[in-house]
């Protein structure tokens, strides 16, 4: 078996990360429309529904730059629970800092207070930014799971079990 060539290896990260931008565009835009269903009833028209696709793709970017790093890879011998705990949080980690750093960043351009920019981050309040950060890690959980389970078992694999129907004699099929 050869190894991908760099042309390859390209098409699966612009896959990944289309599939990945996707996935966490769905989720904002959920979000995104709760918040707008809460809204409405209190007479405010509110649904930026193109933010939380640029949102998708700036987070996207930042996770896939995550998965490049050393640390967020399966350990030997790691329970598979433990090591998607792990790598979730540390996924958390990362993007919150990158997102930080975005915002100061965006803010030293437009000529605004680097802690204005910071302070608006997650919604204003620290209810809001901890609620946003549980809202985050309950999204980056099944991305992660999912990952982490495609490195242990294979991703073709993965796809495979997925996919594949039940067996009927399957000992553990519900009946």
């Amino acid at each position: 078996m050869t190894a991908p060539s760099m042309r390859e290896k390209a098409i699966e990260e612009l896959k990944s990360f289309v599939i990945l931008s996707i996935y966490l565009w769905i989720c904002f835009g959920a979000l995104v429309l709760y918040k707008s269903a809460i809204l409405r009833a209190e007479g405010v028209a509110f649904l930026p529904l193109g933010f939380a696709a640029l949102k998708a793709v700036v987070s996207a970017k930042f996770l896939m730059l995550g998965n490049f790093l050393p640390i967020v890879r399966l350990r030997s011998g790691e329970r598979l629970i433990v090591a998607m705990l792990r790598k979730t949080l540390l996924l958390l980690i990362l993007l919150v800092a990158l997102t930080l750093i975005e915002e100061s960043v965006l803010a030293l351009i437009h000529g605004r207070p680097v802690s204005e920019a910071i302070a608006g981050l997650g919604g204003g309040s620290s209810y809001q930014a901890a609620a946003s950060l549980l809202l985050m890690l309950l999204i980056l959980f099944p991305y992660v799971g999912f990952r982490t389970l495609g490195e242990a078992l294979g991703v073709e694999n993965l796809i495979a079990m997925l996919i594949q129907r039940a067996a009927a004699d399957t000992p553990n099929a519900a009946p």
